[in-house]
């Protein structure tokens, strides 16, 4: 039997092993996940509210013991993965305290009809998680999919299945009925199977753009729907501004955040050219005085990459930069240190047609590219295939909101870093995928939306 071990990226121990379950163990996980479903759909909302506050108070009870785990299964700042356990803390009330007023039934009247509206659940859904938030990005999805009545399956990134199988434990010590989240052991080669089941009639992947087309041709052979969050390229734009230095500060903080490994983390930099040399001298600067060392120290801000594979990956992103001339304004290399550290790399000069302005790379590499004027900056930031949360800096309010209105993304945060956080709506443009999470949108994407007309 094939086994998915937990590795740990700083000393290669195996922190734990567990095999991949037989597709017979595997039908029958989908059989009990339906069954659960039965029974949940008619849980009252009362029910479903307590025991989401209960979950609640359970990850607060194992917070320092969670991001533990992270630490050691990809590598998570220590404090930064405390921190975020607290945010998702907050998303679990803030949705637990909101969703019976977002899924309340309604009522008008429309050329003399009576018409109700109602939400009803999806049944079994299919959950396909990635590595880089193993707590958060999971319940960020699967807390509102379970307040509107479904049930899930979860196959968790290989890389993090102690993160997986504790989130299970978790909703069991909360005291929520078995089988209404469950984790599966499984290969990426189960998911047809999972799709062509008539139990499961949704899906949702964050990863690749590549594992994302795959899960979608599968969903559309099966006619199941889907929600896709996939690669991502954000832009930050520097406009008139009188603080440069604090804008070049904040543009390396907006990019370091999680070790470089955040979806909605800045990674182009579009900066006047009148700004652009002392830009990329500051940038410099606060990048060689980056503390690089052990996840567990509160002083580090750089550490280790999860795996080897990711970081060959991005060192060849690199090289084929470089190769296409672009400024090396920081050394690019694998430091000469046991485990996966890569040093910090700044590339300038960069311009559409090279690789780190057209590929997501997921690791320490700033990208920025001089621009003659912000409509200029419009569009090359537009010529990106990906969006999602992308950053304005500058002084002029009412100049740089223009600037959000002309470029193509999701969100736009305007002299602040991006984020997410329960009541923002989250979402995506272009091949970046499609769907939503978060905020009423967010819950009510895992329903269907049922018209009565009386």
């Amino acid at each position: 039997m094939w086994k998915i071990q937990s590795i740990n990226p700083f000393n290669w121990e195996v922190n734990a092993e567990f095999e991949l379950i037989s597709r017979e163990e595997l039908s029958k996980k989908i059989d009990l996940a339906h069954k659960a479903f039965l029974d949940w759909k008619i849980t009252p909302n009362s029910k479903k509210k307590e025991l989401m506050l209960n979950l609640a108070l359970v990850i607060e009870k194992h917070q320092s013991e969670l991001a533990e785990i992270e630490t050691k299964e990809m590598w998570m700042l220590y404090h930064f993965s405390f921190a975020w356990l607290n945010k998702t803390i907050w998303l679990i009330r803030w949705f637990a305290n909101n969703f019976e007023n977002i899924l309340k039934v309604e009522n008008f009247e429309s050329n003399w009809l009576k018409i109700q509206t109602q939400y009803d659940p999806i049944w079994v859904i299919y959950w396909i998680a990635p590595w880089n938030f193993p707590f958060n990005q999971v319940l960020r999805a699967a807390v509102p999919n379970i307040l509107a009545w479904n049930t899930t399956i979860y196959k968790h990134a290989s890389n993090t299945p102690i993160a997986g199988q504790k989130l299970e434990e978790l909703f069991l010590e909360a005291g929520f009925p078995k089988w209404i989240y469950q984790n599966i052991f499984v290969s990426a080669s189960e998911s047809e199977y999972i799709l062509s089941r008539k139990e499961v009639q949704w899906t949702n992947l964050t990863g690749s753009e590549a594992a994302g087309s795959a899960i979608w041709s599968l969903a559309w052979k099966y006619l199941k729907r889907s929600v896709l969050e996939l690669w991502w390229n954000d832009a930050f734009i520097v406009a008139e501004n009188s603080d440069l230095k604090k804008v070049a500060e904040d543009a390396v903080k907006a990019r370091i955040s999680n070790n470089w490994q955040k979806c909605n983390s800045s990674k182009r930099f579009f900066v006047l050219e009148k700004y652009y040399n002392d830009f990329c001298d500051y940038a410099v600067e606060f990048t060689k005085n980056l503390v690089i060392w052990d996840p567990k120290d509160e002083k580090t801000e750089i550490w280790p990459m999860a795996r080897e594979d990711l970081l060959e990956e991005i060192h060849s992103q690199i090289q084929k930069t470089v190769s296409e001339w672009a400024k090396l304004l920081i050394w690019w290399k694998r430091l000469d240190r046991k485990w996966f550290f890569y040093a910090p790399t700044i590339l300038a000069d960069v311009t559409p047609e090279m690789t780190s302005f057209k590929e997501e790379i997921f690791w320490p590499v700033m990208s920025i590219i001089k621009i003659k004027d912000l409509d200029e900056a419009i569009k090359f930031a537009n010529e990106s295939d990906f969006g999602l949360c992308w950053c304005v800096f500058g002084d002029n309010i009412e100049q740089i909101k223009k600037v959000a209105e002309k470029i193509e993304t999701w969100m736009v945060f305007l002299n602040k870093a991006a984020s997410s956080q329960a009541n923002l709506p989250f979402g995506w443009v272009k091949k970046s995928g499609y769907g939503k999470e978060n905020w009423a949108e967010g819950l009510l994407a895992f329903t269907n939306k049922k018209i009565i007309v009386l």
